[in-house]
């Protein structure tokens, strides 16, 4: 425990736990935070592995002061997917025991990793400074409130020695600190998310009630699916009147500044399928993108990572929500959630705009004979007549031979009859209507 020794570890620790009391760090820049100070401590390549809201996935952030094109290269790997089952930490995790690893022969190490983490190691030669003849490795449990949550540990070729015990507790002392502060942090910015999300859709009905342009409509959900869920580019697609095609209606975020009018048909393949099977789908995995009618146009945004959800209005598919990120997604439940929720605003908005459409264009019922309106006395008819040329009341009183209260009344019983708010509207109603 020397190196503890040296550097006092009570103020080791004290350095550590200070920074996780930072209410503005999120969990992920909590792990960030005691990786990058345990790597100025201790020389190796300290992980840490934070279980997502979706256990079959993780989140890993390493740190090396020593050698940070390792730690780049042990968080690129993992982005790239190849790595997304680090079976140290997750055997770490499951059982909720330290690993200790003593030194051993790097080939020996290499033996523990998982296979498509061996093939990546020799498609892809890690940069390190020297070939090192033997690793140490020590992986703790992070816990909180009970539950195991992540894994943090350090992997060791420099010194390559053998981690004491009270190093090991020194460890799970600062992994158990760092659990709850990250579980903590994603309370927090889970609720923060949330209202983000509330805010969202309130703006998107304010939106749909304040003005008919569908377009500034489906604009509106695209720039609160860009914020609400955390993506880089979204579209939308809608079917189109041959029901076998689908075209782009609006886009966002998108980088390109000429983009194919690309028409997809409705068939079994992305996006066309969920017209047929409504249901959300995603694919996580970069390499499947290149199976996408628009590859070419994937590849040139530099997209890994997409998802879509069907618009479904009155049991009827009518189009496609799609979010698309240069990143690797994790979408959780409430992700999915909002989502599908963002399709459903949308696709009330279209069908409420091509019902109205359809109501405009119908031809209006052809007036019977003789429909003169509500009914009025013959007095009350010559007064609309005078009240319709925008005659005052003191002209119409002179006109009719009655005084200006009596006529005033009259105007009060017209108006009530037309259903009519005032004079102005009155005009417009009987000359559009042609009662006189």
């Amino acid at each position: 425990m020397s190196w503890l020794t040296d550097l006092g570890e009570e103020d080791v620790s004290a350095a550590i736990l200070d920074r996780l009391t930072d209410a503005r760090l999120g969990p992920e820049a909590i792990l960030g935070s005691v990786t990058s100070s345990l790597s100025r401590l201790r020389p190796g390549t300290w992980v840490a592995v934070l279980l997502d809201k979706d256990p079959r996935s993780l989140r890993i952030v390493t740190a090396n002061q020593g050698d940070p094109l390792m730690s780049r290269y042990v968080e690129d790997m993992y982005a790239s997917g190849i790595g997304s089952e680090f079976n140290l930490a997750t055997k770490v995790i499951e059982t909720g025991e330290p690993f200790v690893l003593p030194p051993v022969p790097l080939d020996e190490f290499f033996e523990l990793l998982n296979t498509d983490v061996r093939d990546y190691v020799a498609m892809k030669t890690p940069p390190m400074s020297s070939q090192p003849r033997r690793v140490a490795a020590a992986l703790v449990p992070m816990r909180s409130r009970g539950a195991t949550v992540g894994a943090l540990g350090v992997f060791d070729s420099s010194q390559a020695s053998r981690f004491t015990q009270p190093e090991i507790d020194w460890i799970q002392a600062i992994a158990d600190r760092t659990g709850v502060a990250a579980e903590n942090a994603q309370l927090y910015a889970d609720a923060s998310r949330r209202l983000v999300r509330l805010t969202a859709l309130r703006s998107i009905g304010l939106a749909m009630s304040g003005s008919p342009d569908l377009r500034l409509t489906l604009q509106v959900i695209l720039d609160q699916a860009l914020s609400g869920l955390a993506v880089d580019a979204t579209d939308l697609l809608l079917l189109e009147d041959s029901g076998t095609t689908l075209a782009v209606a609006v886009q966002a975020g998108f980088q390109s500044t000429s983009i194919p009018a690309y028409r997809l048909p409705v068939d079994d393949r992305l996006p066309g399928r969920l017209l047929r099977r409504p249901q959300v789908e995603s694919v996580t995995e970069s390499s499947a993108l290149s199976q996408f009618r628009r590859r070419t146009l994937f590849a040139r945004e530099g997209f890994r990572a997409y998802c879509a959800a069907p618009l479904v209005a009155r049991g009827i598919a009518i189009g496609v929500l799609e979010v698309m990120h240069r990143s690797a997604l994790h979408p959780d439940e409430e992700w999915v959630a909002f989502l599908e929720a963002l399709a459903s605003y949308a696709a009330i908005a279209i069908d409420g705009a091509r019902m109205h459409e359809r109501l405009e264009s119908a031809p209006r019922p052809s007036r019977v004979a003789g429909d003169r309106g509500p009914r009025l006395s013959p007095l009350e008819r010559q007064v609309l007549g005078l009240l319709v040329e925008g005659t005052t009341n003191s002209a119409i009183a002179q006109a009719v031979h009655l005084s200006q209260s009596t006529v005033k009344f009259h105007v009060r019983q017209i108006l009530q009859k037309v259903g009519a708010g005032n004079r102005t509207e009155l005009a417009r109603v009987v000359t559009r209507e042609g009662w006189l």
